[in-house]
């Protein structure tokens, strides 16, 4: 059977295709094993077939679904053809619908997922090269135009790359696609020619899936307003990648300019810096920010990222939700992209962890840079500093009722405050925090200045009225909380 045998000839100029785009040492080796994903279609046989006939190290991995009752049978078929050409074989299964079901996902998202984690951990076993997947020039399209359906930016419609990292799955293992460039037509070709029986998936003709309505509905209707619809359609992914490669350079040194910190379940932007990019920086950096906390999404939608652009533009609010269990919010000069269940920094307030017994000629350290001291000085002094003191991290206080008896601790269960100018009314501490914003995670050890287990002052923030400074006060004593 006649085929075109020159897009088949060179399995090495195929697989530069995959090889990094800049000099990093992580070309492909002729020696280096492959992962090869084999479902038992025309794809996967096909992108087998030629590793093997070029001598390629491969160990044939397959992934049994469980979502048709031909699944066995494939799978069997594929150990087959292993054991056949003398491969090493190796497969697993799971109930990709339980597996759906339990983890609010679709059924494609459930099986990428598994299948994934089955051949990214049998690479990692075997110490392979790469993991080797059969994606075709046909896959390409349909992607792009699923991602230009969804709304999606550059990163959606560059569609797929020879080679990518999937950091939630490796960091460290490419996947490679060395067939992006043909059709699956070829690949059946091919097949057909070297008597490769290949399967055909019953579930790809149900257009209940999306993608199979694009396959078998919009795509040939697209293709009666331009014949060569998906060949120009490929043409503009692959010039995308380029733009999209040249916009990543671009944007790693912006990341540099503007990224203050980052941690496990936060990234941190200098606020002022960030508010000077356009919104089209700022969307592109929030969402390279969300994909190193959420490597397992693939999709934050464009409204997501365009609300959260102009709230690290100008923030109208403390604090937005943005999708995935991420929100942002902003916090002295900084603003932050964080996890729900991410335990955020606190070095930048004071904190204690355990009461602290002060003797108040001596600092106390609070760790961080923090530190409290304390002078005594004339009453008269002290009145007429107290009433000029603009600082709230000073603050002064009558040695007559608080004598040598000062501790520091973190806050109580139940402990109440009688904050200055209210005239002793009392108010609940944790209401206190609340009505001066102090941000959560700071509050359950910040420092508390107390006399006998009463608070005399919340540093930062208010003196206790009983133990104001008055005319009457014969000494006082300057309390300072400062970071050295």
């Amino acid at each position: 059977m006649w085929f075109n045998t020159s897009v088949f000839e060179n399995v090495t100029s195929i697989l530069r295709t995959c090889n990094p785009s800049k000099s990093s040492g992580q070309a492909l080796q002729p020696s280096g094993l492959l992962i090869v994903g084999v479902s038992g279609g025309a794809d996967s046989l096909c992108l087998l077939h030629m590793l093997h006939a070029a001598d390629y190290p491969v160990i044939v991995a397959h992934f049994n679904h469980k979502l048709r009752q031909e699944s066995d049978i494939e799978s069997a078929t594929v150990a087959e053809l292993a054991r056949r050409l003398g491969r090493p074989f190796v497969t697993d299964a799971a109930d990709v619908r339980a597996y759906a079901e339990t983890n609010g996902l679709s059924i494609e998202e459930a099986a990428r997922r598994l299948r994934y984690r089955f051949l990214f951990a049998q690479a990692r076993k075997h110490t392979a090269q790469a993991v080797a997947v059969g994606h075709t020039a046909d896959d390409q399209v349909e992607t792009v135009l699923m991602h230009f359906m969804r709304g999606a930016g550059l990163a959606g419609l560059k569609g797929m790359t020879p080679r990518t990292i999937l950091s939630v799955f490796d960091a460290e293992i490419p996947l490679i696609r060395p067939l992006l460039s043909l059709w699956r037509a070829d690949t059946e070709t091919y097949c057909r020619a070297h008597g490769l029986d290949f399967v055909t998936d019953a579930s790809n003709a149900d257009q209940t899936y999306f993608r199979n309505r694009l396959r078998h509905s919009l795509i040939p209707e697209l293709q009666t307003y331009n014949p060569q619809f998906k060949q120009a359609l490929l043409r503009t992914a692959v010039a995308l990648q380029g733009d999209y490669a040249a916009l990543q350079e671009m944007l790693d040194q912006a990341w540099e300019d503007v990224i203050t910190a980052e941690q496990d379940g936060w990234v941190a932007f200098e606020k002022s810096r960030l508010a000077k990019l356009s919104p089209a920086w700022r969307r592109n950096l929030i969402r390279r920010a969300a994909e190193t906390l959420r490597p397992e999404s693939r999709d934050f939608g464009f409204e997501a990222l365009e609300r959260a652009a102009a709230f690290a533009g100008t923030p109208p609010e403390k604090q937005i939700d943005f999708v995935n269990g991420l929100y942002l919010f902003a916090e002295s000069e900084k603003i932050f992209l964080a996890a729900y269940e991410a335990d955020l920094p606190c070095a930048q307030w004071p904190q204690v962890g355990k009461l602290i017994d002060w003797e108040i000629s001596k600092e106390v350290a609070l760790g961080g840079g923090w530190q409290l001291s304390a002078q005594e000085i004339d009453g008269a002094a002290a009145c007429a500093q107290a009433r000029g003191n603009g600082d709230p991290f000073q603050a002064w206080l009558d040695v007559h009722l608080t004598g040598s008896r000062l501790q520091v601790r973190p806050r109580c269960a139940g402990d109440r405050f009688q904050p200055l100018g209210m005239d002793g009314q009392s108010v609940k501490l944790s209401d206190f925090f609340v009505n001066v914003k102090l941000p959560k995670r700071a509050r359950a050890k910040w420092p508390l200045v107390c006399v006998d287990n009463e608070i005399a002052w919340l540093p930062g923030f208010r003196l206790a009225h009983p133990f104001r400074i008055t005319d009457q006060t014969k000494r006082g004593i300057c309390l300072r909380l400062e970071k050295k």
